[in-house]
């Protein structure tokens, strides 16, 4: 008997939001369930808790104890986060405990940890299961079991102890780990689920809703992707469940004449050689018992002809209107799509990065997608984990001695290049090298025109007021070139300038909270940075730049009507 398992986690967030309104602070909703529910979200549960002192009042604790340790009044000190408690001794079989929920932490304590209990049944008809989803909403580190055998953790150390907090702090969705069934790990008649969840430093409890769904089948779990295309050449990526063949079919126009088997496995990148330009590629991926729909996209045109870049950042929570700008752009005829970064609330939670593909698949299957990344999608509170924004999109291989968590790119589109420049690495010298050399080659190309994208740019009037290091180090090399146009986000509005010959755009009203202007407008003071603003608006849009024999800039509401009136630029011809 095989099975999988996915686990779904939610958070509240603040909204702050102007015309119309994100959904920053929504509840999200459990992702909807591919096979047989198991255990339900109004399942029964046994909780024993484990309590301790909060941690600041813990850290003055810790301070009298090391007197009275001096004084021999003591034997050893307190500590910091309480005293050890061992786990339920039949963990994680049975508790003790008979709490129906979690609940609040008691006054002046935390819940430290909630170990949890469930059961379901499985009859002599549920044999045969390929995959169990565990789909959890928790707050903040977990380890799930299945009959004592450990099949999901996230946040949580395997000897931290009873009491130990989570390394950071889960985002606000729903996360499904998909977990194979071995043989052993279910078994016909009553089957335990049992569940370890702490809250981190932040939160003095923590809290879960979950659900198992069983599935007969394997197939697709992310994608397809178009990561990449140009006149003759595309690459299609698509994540599977484990050990699954996929199948491209693919052909000129509506024919599927064509076919790449990628071997068993989860992570299928398929390269398509020889494509005619400008042509309509039609497509879709067989996987296991999935069949993707039918995507088609088009090779890059002709150097010298128009290209439609459409361009958009600062997603975060918003998903409502990330999704309406979704629609938006599939309408526009793009080529490519830039981001200016922070695609998720939180890079380190794979819950944030299932739902904004779940949102934004039928833009990426069609249209090449290229993000700049921003500092919310490397994860907060110092996550190590840079590399998952690389392996989400199959970006681009960044220069050979790109130092390793460090994401800087170029591409040329036909005679177009576009550069992503990685304002989490401002301060590593090799990229501002590395980003004149890049820029002089592309102008020594006879590059028609030269785009920059990033997250934290130069100039903005939000909250973050635009960076120094932009400013000081990275601008006057943008300007030395002759760049048409550098496009950040990090600042949740839409503003357009230019200074001392550089055009930029701040595009970040991708969904995320709105920020206010917080200068040089009336009814608030005079800018302390000469930004050279030409337009400034606190509203949700993105933006169509159209490169022929000018630029072409139209920046749009998620109705689709017009922020202001197209601006026209000439090529920075040098």
């Amino acid at each position: 008997m095989r099975l999988w398992i996915v686990c779904v986690v939610t958070l509240g967030l603040t909204r702050v939001a102007a015309g119309d309104s994100d959904d920053e602070s929504a509840l999200p909703t459990p992702p909807a369930a591919r096979g047989t529910p198991l255990v339900r979200p109004d399942a029964s549960w046994r909780w024993q808790l484990v309590t301790a002192p909060r941690v600041a009042r813990q850290l003055g604790a810790l301070a009298v104890s090391g007197v009275d340790v001096a004084a021999r009044r003591r034997t050893t000190p307190i500590a910091v986060l309480g005293d050890p408690v061992p786990a339920p001794p039949q963990w994680p079989y049975a508790v003790t405990g008979e709490r129906p929920t979690i609940g609040l932490a008691p006054d002046d304590l935390r819940i430290a940890a909630a170990f949890g209990v469930t059961t379901f049944t499985l009859g002599a008809a549920d044999q045969g299961l390929e995959m169990l989803e565990l789909r959890l909403r928790y707050e903040d580190g977990i380890t799930a079991w299945i009959n004592g055998i450990e099949v999901a953790r996230r946040a949580l150390p395997r000897h931290g102890g009873s009491n130990a907090l989570s390394t950071r702090r889960h985002g606000p969705e729903w996360e499904t780990f998909y977990v194979p069934v071995a043989p052993g790990l279910l078994r016909v008649g009553p089957n335990t689920f049992a569940v370890e969840v702490h809250p981190s430093a932040r939160r003095f409890a923590p809290t879960l809703v979950a659900d198992v769904v069983g599935r007969r089948d394997r197939g697709i779990l992310r994608g397809p992707v178009l990561a990449d295309a140009d006149q003759t050449t595309a690459v299609i990526a698509v994540d599977t469940d484990h050990d699954v063949e996929a199948v491209l079919e693919w052909g000129v126009g509506e024919a599927r004449d064509h076919r790449q088997t990628s071997p068993a496995g989860r992570r299928h990148r398929f390269k398509l050689v020889g494509l005619p330009p400008e042509t309509r590629i039609g497509y879709r991926v067989h996987a296991g018992a999935s069949v993707s729909p039918r995507y088609a996209f088009h090779t890059m045109p002709a150097a010298g002809a128009a290209i439609r870049i459409g361009v958009y950042g600062d997603v975060r929570g918003g998903h409502a209107i990330h999704g309406r700008l979704v629609q938006r752009m599939l309408g526009e005829g793009l080529d490519a799509v830039a981001v200016t970064g922070d695609m998720v609330l939180q890079g380190s939670d794979e819950a944030d990065w299932q739902r904004f593909f779940a949102i934004a698949t039928e833009l990426l299957s069609q249209i090449p997608y290229y993000p700049a990344v921003g500092n919310h999608d490397v994860g907060w509170e110092g996550a190590d984990v840079a590399g998952r924004a690389e392996q989400m999109f199959a970006l681009p291989p960044g220069p050979p001695d790109r130092p390793v968590g460090t994401f800087w790119y170029s591409r040329d589109l036909a005679d177009v290049h576009l550069v992503f420049l990685d304002s989490n690495a401002y301060e590593r010298t090799e990229q501002e090298t590395w980003l004149d050399r890049d820029l002089a080659r592309a102008r020594n190309k006879k590059a028609r025109a030269i785009i920059v994208f990033t997250h934290d740019g130069p100039y903005a009037r939000g909250f973050h007021g635009g960076n120094a290091i932009a400013r000081d180090r990275y601008a006057p090399i943008l300007a030395r070139h002759h760049v048409d146009f550098v496009f950040s986000g990090h600042d949740h509005l839409y503003q357009r300038g230019e200074l001392d010959g550089l055009r930029y755009v701040v595009t970040g009203g991708g969904g995320a909270s709105l920020y206010g202007i917080r200068c040089g407008v009336a009814g608030r003071p005079r800018c302390k940075v000469d930004d050279g603003m030409q337009m400034v608006a606190r509203e949700y849009h993105y933006v169509v730049l159209t490169i022929g024999r000018d630029l072409e800039l139209c920046v749009r509401r998620p109705d689709g009507t017009l922020l202001e009136k197209c601006v026209r630029y000439p090529l920075s011809r040098v």
